[in-house]
């Protein structure tokens, strides 16, 4: 909870320097937009498989081209080693930011994510004695490529978590995301 609050912190003061930079917005796209969606998930070592997720990601227009957000993502993804039966899910606090490239109904963008990526447990039984290793929180960036198509939403993203520890640092991961959004559509 903690972390949630640091992080509506964050999105406030960005959103209030952007505001002030932008002004008031009375562009072509309603001022807010709220993102959800499925996806995969693929890290990039050998110890986990590839998994799924979801997420949710409330957004504002800065102007026509600039959107900033705040998004939770959780995703689940299983152990490839016979000795760790189970790995809880790799759960996001971000800050986004979104830069679409055109006003038309198809709308290709970049941007980044930037937050707490909190990386859960691991839990192995050895000899019928079952032992849990607390992975913690670590702080990340995502940066992201997509298109929206209407309403339709596709993302390929790269979450890059930092300090990870060393035995068990292949929590980066691959996304390919496919959502939709409510809002934000033309005026």
């Amino acid at each position: 909870m903690k972390k949630l609050v640091q992080l509506l912190i964050i999105f406030t003061l960005t959103s209030g320097v952007a505001n002030a930079q932008y002004g008031s917005y009375s562009g072509s796209f309603r001022t807010f937009r709220v993102d959800f969606g499925a996806a995969y998930s693929n890290p990039g070592g050998d110890e986990l498989d590839a998994g799924i997720g979801f997420y949710v990601n409330p957004k504002f227009h800065m102007n026509d081209n600039l959107l900033l957000g705040i998004k939770y993502e959780t995703t689940a993804i299983g152990a490839t080693d016979d000795d760790f039966l189970d790995v809880s899910s790799i759960v996001c606090y971000a800050s986004t930011i979104d830069y679409y490239v055109s006003d038309n109904n198809f709308r290709p963008f970049a941007g980044v994510d930037i937050g707490i990526y909190e990386l859960g447990t691991l839990s192995t039984t050895i000899m019928n004695n079952t032992t849990e290793i607390e992975l913690g929180s670590k702080f990340g960036i995502a940066p992201k490529i997509g298109c929206s198509y209407g309403h339709l939403d596709f993302t390929l993203q790269y979450n890059l978590i930092f300090d990870q520890d060393e035995r068990f640092n292949d929590f980066n991961h691959a996304s390919i995301k496919i959502g939709f959004h409510l809002g934000g559509g033309i005026n």
